[in-house]
């Protein structure tokens, strides 16, 4: 028996001590406190059996600050802990190209439906993002015209966000959730935002109220048994 599998027959003993029958109850404590002390198991490694993570790929390969703003709402929204990951790798050119991933990491399927929603609503917001620069004029410079995208996609994550926390059915234990990370990935490294508004004196009010509007409009909508559907948004 492998250290996994007795992890996983440790839990269901686990399951087992809490049955009416008392007699039962004490023979799968027993079996599980064997199998414990045998592996060198704690609570804790059983607890970590119900913890899972999945990933999205991200809009760009820098962190944008309206981007973020997004992925720290649906991770908050469904009690699970997130974070980044960026993977390098060669084209067939021989070029250094990089991907960056938005990694949630929940409780049951917590993080399975966060990540759904985060894959959906950030393509929703890039979509209307780009579409609301493409209206602006085109005197103007390139950096007022992400500066006003930006402006807009702050607005919209603003406005998605009551949709977000109801769809939402958030569970988490945040200590488990950060021992898991701590486990798999090891100690994180804060990283860089982009944020395009700093230091520009650029009127943004209607770009956030259009965001704002756009954001409002999204929808999410549960599957069968609350799984995500397939057509997130209408």
């Amino acid at each position: 028996m492998t250290k996994d599998e007795a992890l996983k027959k440790i839990k269901k003993c686990l399951a087992l001590s809490r049955s009416a029958n008392q007699a039962e109850a004490a023979a799968a404590l027993r079996q599980a406190q064997k199998l414990m002390e045998l592996f060198n198991v704690g609570e804790q490694d059983v607890s970590l059996l119900d913890v899972g993570e999945a990933e999205v790929r991200s809009a760009s390969t820098a962190v944008n600050a309206w981007e973020l703003r997004l992925v720290v709402l649906i991770a908050k929204a469904f009690g699970c802990e997130q974070f980044s990951r960026t993977i390098e790798y060669y084209s067939d050119a021989g070029n250094l190209l990089r991907k960056r991933y938005w990694v949630f990491v929940g409780m049951g399927a917590a993080h399975t439906v966060a990540s759904y929603a985060c894959e959906v609503l950030l393509r929703q917001c890039s979509r209307q993002r780009a579409a609301h620069i493409a209206k602006q004029p085109r005197n103007c410079k390139p950096i007022t015209k992400t500066v006003r995208g930006d402006q807009f996609a702050i607005g919209w994550v603003a406005g998605v966000a009551n949709t977000v926390e109801a769809f939402a059915q958030p569970a988490g234990d945040k200590a488990l959730l950060r021992a898991y990370i701590a486990r798999e990935h090891g100690e994180l490294q804060k990283g860089d935002v982009r944020n395009s508004l700093n230091g520009r004196k650029v009127g943004g009010a209607g770009h956030l109220a259009a965001g704002f509007r756009a954001g409002q409009d999204a929808q999410l909508r549960h599957g069968i048994g609350g799984m995500p559907a397939q057509g997130l948004l209408s």
